[in-house]
């Protein structure tokens, strides 16, 4: 009975903070339709995905035009998290909004953490109270921008990281069925298929559970043989393959095609280093920044009673001995490559992985061992003045971090709702504006985000976030670095014409102050009250250009090889390179190296040929164009081996022209061009068999196929008593006189 009324009263607590973060969250369901971080790239994604399902097209690899030049970028990023926005947009029919259904999945995602925090706890081997502790105290981690666990990686203010906030329920569910599965056999398949998905929602996090489970099958543990252990672990890493695999080719398949922009800062891929990462742990800013470091203190405590028990040779039990080597484990990682130089890859961390984002997985073990902080000095509370006091004095302990939180809830929704104020008094004259610029085409410079363009805001939006979402085509800002000729925006010139036709900008939008400073190449189309709109020379996404000379080039080096030729006069007589990324540009070019500066070369007196007409339907782009002499067709359009390239309905091998676009090769005539990325279906087949395949591993495992590694079927209503059971005779009855001696007695 008592653990019924303990059981209730936690479950009773559990919603208590779940209503609590419901009711402060609740204008995010409002403030976060006009979103001004990653949640803009991550709706246009799911905008994609959702008319690729209409259309008949694969909404796991398709083309996305709005931003950075063009990329597939779902085909190498992490799906799942768009994938259940897009599954319950249908499973609707449609009659909700995709933007209403995704406010609502990142709301439900944001309140429900607690959930799988506390059932995480649970899973691993912890107490109620501990549990309960940790459910309370996650959602109060406040970290200076880290993209960690903390709310500043997900609210209206912050990034917008929706993939990680689906992820960090998968995660933690993943390491409370590992820490069982692992320990004791227990649903393995399940534990691979909740890996599975976790990598399937954010790839970082997926790396973070697996080797949270092989850290499992590696630590000392009595109970259970390390061989065991390790077999089971590579059961379940099996299964997350196969589940996710789908998924981890492209990025493999596109590796050296996948830009790493030279603007990104270093920390991103190598992390900050020990000093720092020591700075922030001894200072209490990974858990308390900004406040007194409350969860810190208890993190503190909760070691101080480990360390306590091994001094007084107390033998650790499972729970704890993970706890521990877990927490000691990530923060290491967390140094990065400046401590640990290549030998992190013996971790798994690949060149290409964002290390600083395993600062989750050190908040997660800080905050366990602060939650068995609390739950000692609670324990201990109780015993001298008893539970309600003890629950008083946890309060207070924790009071700083929830005024802070409070306070930080607050300012969230006040600066959201101020937003929303501001994009209404300019609704009108915005719908004016998209309305022009699609019916104009092309690519829309609204002012980079190096420039006046950071400061061209609605409300507190910039408004190239507005035109992404709306799926207007820029060239303002990097909403991601993969596309190889994204680097090139911040070398774009506002006053040189042929820029424009580079990059096929056919509309300025700026503030209507800037209205007498816009270059004079440009021509007033468009007055909309804070607004003003321009033609711009952009001509379209067709050309016919020279590539005179090939450049053996690679993501490291591409954009030092854009950057000069970007500001010589090559792009202003159409004359590019020809990016050679695989050692296959064609016969006949002269080459230079990527330390090489531009040749000197003699320009033609005339164009190689010129653009008679240009059509676009949908991912089908076309033109006709007229050619003087020998010379490449230019596609605007970032360059991927998966474009289809007609020419006269003929297929011809593409090269890759600077700054990274599409360009093959045409003779002398007229010519009818015909673009279309097309990647198959591939993805949608890998897919559909890794799904049946974890199925069948499922299934033999529920039949007891996998009792190997420890593993057995649920017992069956009509299974008979092991052999060696005790059976009583038929009428007989046990005694409950002594429940320490149970007896049978005969009628």
């Amino acid at each position: 009975m008592e653990g019924a009324r303990e059981k209730r009263l936690f479950l009773i607590v559990l919603a208590a903070l779940i209503l609590a973060y419901a009711s402060a969250l609740w204008p995010e369901l409002t403030i976060t339709r006009l979103d001004k971080n990653d949640n803009v790239s991550h709706f246009t994604l799911i905008q994609g995905m959702a008319d690729a399902v209409e259309q008949g097209r694969n909404p796991l690899d398709f083309w996305s035009p709005e931003t950075v030049f063009g990329y597939p970028e779902i085909r190498v990023y992490q799906p799942l998290a768009h994938m259940i926005v897009v599954a319950i947009y249908f499973a609707f029919g449609k009659a909700v909004s995709l933007m209403t259904v995704f406010v609502w999945v990142r709301y439900l995602s944001l309140i429900l953490l607690p959930i799988s925090f506390y059932a995480a706890a649970r899973l691993i081997g912890l107490p109620r109270l501990e549990a309960a502790a940790i459910a309370a105290m996650a959602p109060l981690i406040s970290a200076p921008g880290l993209y960690g666990l903390e709310w500043s990686s997900y609210l209206w203010r912050g990034f917008g990281m929706f993939p990680q906030l689906v992820a960090t329920h998968f995660w933690l569910l993943t390491i409370g069925f590992g820490f069982r599965a692992i320990r004791k056999g227990e649903r393995l398949v399940l534990t691979g298929a909740l890996l599975g998905l976790t990598a399937l929602s954010e790839l970082v996090y997926g790396y973070m559970g697996a080797l949270t489970l092989c850290l499992l099958a590696l630590i000392p543990d009595p109970d259970v043989r390390r061989g065991i252990r390790l077999l089971r672990t590579v059961l379940i890493g099996a299964v997350s393959l196969l589940l996710s695999f789908f998924q981890l080719l492209p990025p493999l398949l596109d590796g050296p095609i996948m830009n790493r922009s030279f603007f990104e800062p270093d920390w991103k891929w190598n992390s900050w280093g020990a000093p720092q990462v020591l700075a922030w742990l001894f200072k209490g800013d990974l858990l308390d920044f900004g406040r007194l470091p409350v969860l810190s203190l208890l993190a503190l405590a909760g070691t101080a009673l480990i360390l306590w028990q091994l001094r007084k040779s107390v033998p650790l039990d499972p729970t704890t001995r993970f706890l521990i080597y877990g927490g000691a484990v990530w923060i290491l990682l967390f140094f990065g490559r400046p401590f640990w130089g290549p030998l992190v890859l013996l971790a798994g961390a690949v060149p290409d992985m964002p290390l600083h984002r395993v600062v989750s997985a050190v908040q997660l073990f800080l905050i366990l061992l602060a939650a068995s902080g609390l739950a000692s000095v609670g324990r201990s509370a109780a015993k001298r003045w008893g539970s309600w006091v003890a629950a008083g004095l946890a309060a207070v302990v924790l009071s700083p971090a929830v005024v802070e939180r409070a306070r930080y809830f607050s300012e969230n929704n006040e600066g959201g709702e101020r937003n929303l104020v501001a994009y209404a008094g300019q609704q009108d004259a915005l719908a004016s504006v998209l309305a022009s610029l699609r019916q104009r085409g092309g690519r829309t410079y609204p002012g980079l985000a190096s420039n006046w363009g950071s400061l061209f805001q609605v409300g507190a939006v910039p408004i190239f976030f507005t035109l992404t979402e709306n799926q207007i085509p820029t060239v303002s800002y990097l909403a991601h670095s993969l596309a190889v000729p994204g680097d090139a925006i911040v070398d774009f010139d506002e006053l040189r014409p042929d820029h424009y036709r580079l990059f096929n900008v056919q509309s300025l939008l700026a503030p209507a102050t800037y209205r007498q400073s816009v270059p004079k190449l440009l021509t007033p189309r468009l007055d909309a009250g804070p607004y003003a709109v321009f033609d711009a020379p952009g001509g379209g996404y067709f050309d016919v250009v020279d590539a005179p000379v090939a450049v053996r080039a690679s993501k490291q080096t591409v954009y030092h090889i854009n950057k000069p030729w970007m500001h010589s006069q090559w792009p202003q007589h159409k004359a590019h390179l020809v990016l050679d990324f695989f050692a296959d540009a064609p016969q006949g070019l002269a080459h230079i190296t990527a330390d090489d500066q531009l040749p000197p070369i003699t320009f033609p007196a005339t164009e190689p040929g010129r653009v008679t007409g240009e059509q676009q339907n949908r991912d089908i782009y076309q033109a006709q164009i007229s050619v003087g002499r020998a010379s490449f067709v230019l596609f605007k359009m970032t360059w991927h081996p998966d474009w289809k390239v007609l020419v006269d309905g003929r297929p011809v091998k593409t090269v890759m022209l600077s700054p990274g676009f599409v360009g093959a090769p045409v003779s002398p005539g007229l010519h009818r061009v015909w673009c279309r990325y097309a990647p198959g279906n591939w993805k949608l087949e890998l897919a559909g068999a890794g799904l049946f395949c974890v199925a069948v591993l499922g299934l033999f495992e529920r039949r007891g196929l996998l009792s190997a590694l420890g593993t057995k079927p649920p017992p069956s209503a009509a299974e008979p008593a092991p052999p060696h059971a005790h059976t009583l005779p038929s009428g007989a009855k046990v005694s409950r006189a002594n429940p320490r001696k149970r007896r049978a007695s005969l009628k």
